[in-house]
């Protein structure tokens, strides 16, 4: 036979539920004491849970505030490297720029320089004026920016030079460089008498280019008595050439011509003796010896 299995009393709870009508049989119920726990915790775990997540959002917002104020220090350091990435940039910008320019403004000066008549032993650079209170145990203590102003302001004072330099006859009109008369009074080839020569005489084969000595506009250029065939150019309001007993005229009146141009050659035309190039520099409307104006 199975044993009845007791059941235990202390795991019950017994209510008693008493009417008031006394023939009436009172109402017991029994309920588990576990159920009766259950019910007393329902209104507890609301509770607990709403501290529980309270708890949470307050430790999370933390963490929230502390990484949002990270990031916003974060984002202050990027902006200031931008900015000084900027500045740098800019500043090597400058930098290129003041480099570009000294390097034109040096072959400017080469240009120059080779134009501009050797009257002086050869040396070098432009001289820019640095006062002596302007300078510290022999380094300058002006800015880059001061020096380049003050390239400017010379190289603007040798461009001057350069473009009266350009209508200055300083340039040799014809190869080989031998003088066979000189300027001034002479003896006169054709009379045996003193004659004044109003240039200077080279000597050339026929057919040697002849060229301009400077920039200038063509005036003259045909046949022109004893002088045979003749170019005359106009530079300046201070200077003209004149070119004669060519062989050819290779140019015509009007034309512009520069330094070095080619506008005839050698000849004998007119009254000449022989193959070679009358030359003359008339300044302010009177002739004068070229030889000082040649590029030696």
């Amino acid at each position: 036979m199975k044993r009845k299995k007791k059941r235990n009393k202390n795991s019950l709870l017994t209510f008693t539920i008493l009417s008031n009508d006394a023939n009436r049989n009172a109402t017991r119920f029994r309920i588990p004491r576990f159920l009766l726990y259950v019910l007393f915790a329902l209104p507890i775990i609301p509770v607990l849970a709403l501290i529980y997540y309270v708890n949470v959002n307050l430790n999370q917002q933390a963490e929230i505030d502390e990484l949002s104020g990270d990031l916003t220090l974060e984002v202050a350091k990027s902006e200031q490297l931008q900015e000084t990435v900027a500045i740098l940039e800019n500043k090597t910008g400058e930098t290129t720029e003041r480099l570009a320019e000294l390097t034109e403004l040096e072959q400017q000066m080469r240009t120059y320089i080779d134009e501009l008549p050797t009257m002086i032993e050869p040396s070098g650079g432009l001289h820019i004026a640095i006062e002596d209170t302007e300078t510290a145990d022999g380094l300058s203590l002006l800015s880059s920016e001061e020096l380049v102003d003050r390239y400017k302001e010379t190289l603007a004072a040798v461009d001057k030079v350069s473009e009266e330099v350009r209508y200055t006859p300083t340039a040799w009109p014809t190869v080989p460089n031998t003088f066979t008369s000189d300027f001034g009074v002479r003896d006169d080839p054709f009379y045996q008498s003193s004659a004044f020569h109003s240039g200077v005489d080279i000597r050339g084969s026929v057919g040697t280019p002849v060229y301009a000595t400077a920039d200038g506009t063509v005036t003259l250029a045909r046949y022109n008595g004893e002088l045979g065939n003749c170019i005359r150019i106009k530079h300046s309001g201070t200077y003209t050439t004149v070119y004669g007993h060519l062989n050819s005229i290779d140019v015509e009146v009007g034309d512009v011509v520069q330094k070095g141009d080619i506008i005839g050659t050698v000849g004998s035309t007119g009254r000449s003796t022989g193959p070679h190039l009358h030359y003359e520099v008339v300044k302010n409307g009177e002739p004068v010896d070229p030889k000082p104006y040649f590029n030696y």
